[in-house]
């Protein structure tokens, strides 16, 4: 085979060098002179005589080939056993296949025919794929091992760092355990923003000048309290009417909350009625953050403003009474809620999302009457249930039946949590004994108490300090019954009345099942030397009259 024959692939590829004379077969191509005279080939510049390959097409080993005329492959050394374009002539050079390739039509072959190793190894199981020269397989270098004293370093390092953070909670737990306020003055909600009422950072409404407040606590004893009317007998108004009447009634109340080192400090927005001349306003006891020390806001419906006192609240029917210095307002007109059946229209007035929304109107029907709320009817209260929207903001606004009579205060803060069009309102003629306590002593009579301040132990402050949840005594004072029980500061109530205390809410609803004089039965866990080795006991006290003791201040 000579090298002329360039297409052993049989792939229609030609020659580079064929300059378009085509050259006869190995086999018929005519001696040369040196051949023909007997004389060895000479080597020459211009030409070049062919090497002794190792085998021909036809197999025959050593067989000289005649020299090739120009175009052909360029000079070769005799010296070389291989022709200049790989071991078969092919110019590109032949795939190279050193196991074999037992499927190639064209001559590939099943082992090295030189018996040498091949150039490329592979190494299985994690070995690497790489030129060997050699031909020997090279094992992969083993890891650098790391440091065994920065080792012990690291780990000893985040030993200590894992024992900072727990006893730092640890730490911080213990101390708001013993240390957090007491009840109520140190329970004091915070601000919840989106939840309850509108709250914000500051202060949204008009910045008109602020009238100035009341001198006193503003109760008066003297007060004959809000008057309720019965249903009028002319027939009913309609939504336009209604609100006309009663639209200059709603006020708007900003509640000012200052911060502390453990809460966040904010202004809370919900609504008020007018429902004396003379000054009273309601709200929910919510809106004011049942506290009277916080700073509170009355803006009127002709957007004057007036600073304002809270008179007293109570937290279990929600309701607050405010005072400001003015005169001539124009106050609600009370209906009975008792005279509601299921199915009467009803409006609802308020500023849903704070003053920007003020004296916003919704309208729905009266769903049911006399529902009764979790930890919100304790002392007995039902409220109404109705499908007007109360939004945060509405809180503490009328609900106003189709007479223009307000027959019930909306709170947001009483809901049922989960359900969509399921609004609560307070009904005014069964909270008119609470509204005239208020306004006259600023306190519920007939409320009783404990006579100490104390706070609850959440359920996490109770995993990690390992005490019970329940309510905390921070301070028993003097007048308390619980001072002849060899109850101390420290101790923790677990039960009252043999119903479980979890939250001071718990607590108040038991206490307002009773009167003052009457006796309970408290459960008292007492903390031990180590966690967990408390003791517990009951103890039987004399319960105190609440005066507004228990209003934070």
């Amino acid at each position: 085979m000579s090298d002329s024959d360039f297409d052993h692939n049989h792939n229609g590829e030609q020659d580079p060098w064929n300059n378009g004379t085509e050259n006869p077969p190995a086999d018929e191509q005519p001696a040369g002179p040196e051949q023909q005279a007997g004389q060895q080939p000479q080597e020459t510049p211009d030409s070049s005589g062919q090497a002794e390959a190792p085998g021909s097409a036809d197999g025959t080993p050593g067989e000289e080939q005649p020299g090739t005329a120009y175009g052909q492959p360029p000079y070769q050394n005799p010296q070389n056993p291989y022709p200049p374009y790989g071991q078969y002539n092919n110019p590109y050079g032949q795939y190279h296949q050193p196991y074999g390739n037992n499927s190639n039509p064209y001559g590939g072959y099943n082992q090295n025919q030189y018996n040498q190793q091949p150039y490329w190894s592979y190494q299985p199981y994690g070995g690497q794929y790489q030129q060997n020269p050699n031909g020997d397989p090279q094992q992969p270098k083993p890891p650098k091992r790391k440091n065994t004293g920065l080792r012990v370093f690291l780990w000893i390092l985040g030993g200590l760092c894992a024992a900072f953070v727990l006893g730092f909670c640890i730490y911080g737990v213990q101390t708001a355990v013993t240390q957090q306020g007491g009840w109520p003055q140190n329970t004091v909600s915070q601000p919840e923003n989106g939840n309850d009422d509108s709250a914000s950072s500051g202060s949204e409404s008009s910045q008109a000048q602020i009238q100035g407040g009341l001198k006193g606590d503003g109760t008066n004893p003297a007060s004959s309290g809000i008057t309720i009317q019965s249903k009028p007998t002319t027939g009913e108004l309609n939504a336009k009417d209604v609100y006309k009447n009663v639209v200059e009634s709603v006020v708007g109340v900003e509640t000012t909350v200052a911060g502390t080192t453990d809460s966040q400090g904010g202004v809370i927005q919900g609504t008020g009625i007018v429902a004396t001349k003379d000054g009273y306003i309601l709200t929910n006891a919510h809106v004011v953050n049942y506290s009277r020390a916080n700073k509170v806001k009355v803006v009127l419906h002709n957007k004057k403003e007036y600073e304002a006192t809270v008179v007293g609240y109570d937290k279990t029917s929600d309701i607050a009474v405010l005072r400001i210095n003015a005169n001539d307002l124009s106050p609600a007109v009370f209906g009975n809620a008792a005279q509601l059946e299921i199915g009467d229209s009803v409006i609802a007035i308020g500023n849903p999302g704070g003053m920007e929304y003020s004296s916003s109107l919704t309208g729905g029907y009266v769903s049911a009457l006399n529902r009764t709320i979790e930890s919100h009817s304790d002392n007995g209260m039902t409220y109404i249930q109705t499908d007007a929207a109360i939004n945060p903001g509405n809180s503490g606004g009328p609900l106003v039946n189709m007479y223009g009579q307000v027959v019930g205060i909306n709170s947001n803060k009483i809901v049922a949590t989960g359900y969509e069009g399921m609004g609560f309102a307070i009904p005014v003629s069964k909270a008119k004994t609470i509204i005239d306590d208020l306004i006259a002593h600023g306190y519920v009579s007939g409320r009783s108490r404990l006579g100490i301040t104390a706070t609850t132990i959440t359920e996490i402050q109770s995993q990690l300090s390992g005490y019970p949840t329940g309510v905390m005594i921070r301070e028993i004072s003097a007048e308390s019954d619980l001072t002849k029980s060899n109850v101390a500061a420290g101790d923790i109530i677990t039960k009252a009345d043999g119903q479980a205390v979890a939250s001071l809410d718990d607590l108040y609803a038991v206490l307002n099942k009773h009167k003052a004089g009457d006796t309970i039965t408290l459960t008292i866990y007492r903390i031990g030397s180590g966690q967990g080795n408390g003791s517990t006991r009951n103890v039987k006290t004399k319960l105190l009259e609440d005066k507004g003791e228990t209003q934070a201040r």
